[in-house]
């Protein structure tokens, strides 16, 4: 082995080797650092070549710094066995510690070191040889060894170069690209740095600045601001506070053009420096929109305020135009009234009551435009009171089985057994939206039936979905013209040729109302066959039902057969389910011939036998009944209302007589009565309704009556109206004169006029409860208004009773007697 002729002190090469590197001050090119000091590494060392293997990934290993005799390229393989290992390898030929691949590039040197490199961005080896096999000397190894430590230090300083390099081309690439303004100050006064959208707000130059230059510019920019004042008094405020933040900071320009800045500001702070992070955001657009906004705003706010105000000038114009309209046509209908009870020959009497049916008709154009009218301005309440829910469908039959029976129209309902009895709602509304759909259904139904059906959709507790349900056997509706059907002033046939008439404002209604009690409405019909109007409502069941006396029922009809009678197969099966709800054994025929040759004994309880059928009507089913059982009950029911005046004589064959449209109540209670064992708690069937007591007299001499009312031809009415009645009445036409008439005289009765000049009969009431303390006089209140407000009123200023104007004879003398007498 040879030896280096002289002494060489290793470690002042070891020294002026890490001097070299040691006067580096950029790294930005790290290759010509790299060879520079392979270059003084091979000098110092006296190798024969110094290689660099760099890895640049996993797949590519590239070998550096050597002349062209080595390849650029090697496997990976060569520099993987020295990962992780942190001192270098002095080796001697033959080189059997170290990889074949290195061999290769080693070639035919005697001595080798090889000086691990494993940085986070540069991992590889430094290759050392020497053509003559050497001693590697302590003093070598540590030379070899120092200049391993300092090669890893100058590759992690160049890596820490490049990593800051990268973080500051993104650093200045965000800046340069946020659409924000943003600048930032040192507390020192020696550094300040702002980007381009600052700059050109600034109009100083891009990147570092001082920071006298950035705040001298802020300020000058303060300066132009139309809001200068409240900035200096914010700013103030902010560098007075300890947290120093502000966001949302509004600088506000007009000049040269609009310009409104969002300033946020952050303190900055590190262990060696602190500062001020400034960002200037452009929101001018949305400032601007903001204020168009807000403007909106007020105009909205102006016009609701407007709409409101006109809302309810025409809701007060349609309370008076009502008042107005009404009260001629009370006179119409009133004088009507009075005139057809008068000596009339047939052809007077007939333009009377065209007058009357007009005057009716006119009058319920006028209440559908002003319950629209209502609904439409918000001021329909609905009231919550408890009613038996079968008295909507009754109540409705009463009004419109004049108009059925006129078209022979059957008219049935079924109320399902799951359906409480008695439930919380406003009735008046419900029964309604009834009336109109079954109106509708008479109208355009020319033979057949109307179903009326009321079932439980949905129930959660207490609270009922119901299902209502009327079905026709009409003309139906054509499939495109159902969108028609729910809006307003509009008509399935709009043509100037329509066969029926209308405002069309009925179905708009009651679509508006079942809306109100959170419920839809729908529609199936087929042309020519029949339509189906259904809608939902909710109510809540009432907690206290006054039901029927079941247990009676039970125990009178339960188990007991009926035999029941008509030719009409829908009232056969409604008759038949509501007998088997209350516990009886229905048999149905549709013919009494039938009945005759299948029952020879008539084995029954109890018969119920339709007046009207084909063939063998009820009275002659019944003769034929009687010679075969003599003491069979029978109910006969009839559209007609009455019993026929030839077959009088024949009434006896009957235990009672019910018209149709056919009430459960009225069809049990019959039925309960002619099966009963307490004979002596049978009442009439067909009783009337008993008028309270009342503490009038009933003796005309002795009741006296005053009629407030300031309309002549309404005083004209009421008059005769009380004068027909067998009683007489003092006329006033103002309050203050009801007032000054019960100075003179004690009144049992007044009947007074809701609107009437110098003192309204509101005032008028109240000061009678208020000063004559002696017997008060019953008060009954008249007006042509209609709204619900209007009678509460009315009932609030001490009044005892309430009629809508216009009023016939009948309605009047109901009132009437429901007091005297």
């Amino acid at each position: 082995m040879s030896k280096i002729e002289k002494p060489v002190n290793w470690a002042k090469r070891a020294l002026e080797f890490i001097a070299g590197l040691s006067a580096v001050e950029k790294y930005s090119n790290w290759p010509a650092i790299m060879a520079e000091s392979m270059a003084n590494l091979k000098r110092l060392s006296g190798a024969s070549s110094v290689l660099v293997v760099k890895q640049d990934d996993e797949l590519t290993v590239r070998v550096l710094l050597g002349d062209s005799t080595y390849p650029s390229f090697v496997d990976p393989s060569v520099v993987r066995p020295y990962a992780g290992i942190r001192e270098p390898l002095f080796l001697q030929s033959p080189f059997s510690e170290i990889d074949s691949g290195l061999k290769i590039l080693i070639k035919e040197c005697k001595s080798a070191a090889v000086l691990p490199v494993d940085e986070e961005a540069i991992r590889g080896v430094v290759l050392m040889c020497w053509g003559d096999s050497i001693d590697f000397s302590s003093d070598l190894k540590e030379f070899v060894t120092a200049a391993l430590i300092r090669i890893r230090e100058t590759c992690r300083l160049a890596s820490l170069f490049f990593s800051m390099d990268e973080l500051t081309v993104r650093f200045n690439t965000i800046l340069s690209t946020v659409p924000q303004g943003i600048a930032f100050t040192d507390n020192s006064g020696n550094n300040g740095w702002v980007n381009h959208k600052a700059a050109a707000l600034f109009h100083i130059p891009q990147g570092h600045v001082t920071p006298l230059v950035l705040s001298e510019a802020m300020r000058d920019l303060r300066e132009k601001a139309d809001n200068r004042e409240e900035i200096l008094e914010t700013g103030n405020q902010l560098f007075k506070s300890k947290e120093k933040i502000i966001d949302n900071w509004q600088w506000i320009y007009s000049e040269p053009e609009v310009l409104v800045l969002s300033v946020s500001s952050r303190p900055t702070i590190t262990d060696y420096s602190s500062g001020m992070l400034w960002i200037f955001d452009d929101i001018t657009t949305n400032y601007l929109a903001e204020q168009r906004l807000k403007e909106l705003n007020v105009e909205l706010e102006e016009k609701t305020k407007l709409a409101e105000e006109r809302n309810l000038a025409k809701s007060q114009f349609l309370a008076n135009m009502s008042h107005e309209i009404r009260t001629p046509m009370n006179g119409v209908i009133g004088m009507t009234s009075l005139l057809s009870r008068t000596q009339l020959d047939p052809d007077q009497f007939d333009y009377v009551e065209s007058i009357r049916i007009s005057a009716e008709a006119l009058l319920e154009i006028i209440n559908e435009i002003l319950d629209f009218s209502k609904i439409e301005s918000g001021k329909l309440d609905l009231e919550e009171h408890p009613f038996v829910i079968a008295r909507v469908i009754e109540e409705t039959y009463d009004l419109l089985s004049t108009k059925a029976h006129e078209k022979n129209l059957d008219l049935l309902y079924i109320v399902e057994p799951e359906v409480p009895q008695e439930v919380i709602g406003d009735i008046t509304r419900i029964r309604q939206i009834v009336v109109n759909l079954v109106g509708n259904a008479i109208k355009f139904t020319d033979h057949g039936e109307i179903l009326t059906s009321i079932r439980v959709a949905d129930k959660d507790g207490s609270l009922y979905t119901l299902e209502f349900s009327v079905r026709d056997s009409g003309i139906g509706i054509p499939e495109d013209k159902m969108d028609r059907l729910f809006n307003s002033f509009t008509q399935v046939d709009a043509s100037t040729t329509r066969k029926y008439g209308g405002t069309g404002l009925g179905l708009a209604i009651s679509a508006k109302l079942i809306e109100r009690m959170n419920g839809r409405v729908w529609v199936d019909s087929k042309e020519g066959v029949g339509t189906t109007f259904s809608f939902t409502i909710q109510v809540q069941a009432a907690t206290r039902i006054k039901q029927f006396k079941r247990e009676t029922a039970l125990k009178d009809l339960s188990g007991k057969s009926i035999l029941i009678v008509d030719d009409n197969l829908t009232n056969l099966r409604v008759l038949s389910k509501t007998c088997e709800q209350w516990g009886m054994r229905p048999t149905t025929y549709e013919s009494g011939r039938k009945v005759l040759e299948e029952n020879d004994d008539m084995a029954f309880d109890i018969a119920v036998l339709d007046m009207l059928m084909p063939g063998m009507d009820g009275i002659e089913l019944a003769k034929e009944i009687r010679k075969i059982n003599q003491n069979l009950p029978l109910i006969l029911f009839s559209s007609a209302g009455q019993f026929p005046e030839d077959k009088k004589a024949y009434r006896k064959l009957f235990a009672g007589m019910i018209e149709k449209p056919i009430k459960n109540n009225y069809l049990q209670k019959i039925l309960i009565e002619n099966l009963s064992d307490h004979v002596d708690e049978r009442k009439p069937a067909l009783a009337k309704n008993i008028v309270p007591q009342s503490p009038i007299p009933a003796d005309p001499a002795q009741v006296s009556i005053l009629v407030a009312e300031d309309n002549l031809i309404n005083q004209k009415i009421i008059t005769r109206t009380i004068n027909n009645l067998g009683y007489s009445c003092d006329v006033v036409s103002n309050g203050q004169e009801v007032l000054a008439s019960l100075e003179r005289q004690r009144y049992d009765l007044i009947f007074m006029d809701i609107q009437m000049p110098e003192m309204d009969g509101i005032e008028a009431t109240r000061r009678i409860r208020n000063e004559f303390k002696g017997a008060q006089p019953l008060i009954i209140a008249m007006t042509a208004a209609a709204y619900d407000d209007d009678r509460q009123s009315a009932m609030d200023a001490g009044m005892d009773d309430y009629m809508t104007k216009p009023f016939n004879f009948d309605e009047f003398s109901t009132k009437f007697t429901g007091w005297v007498g």
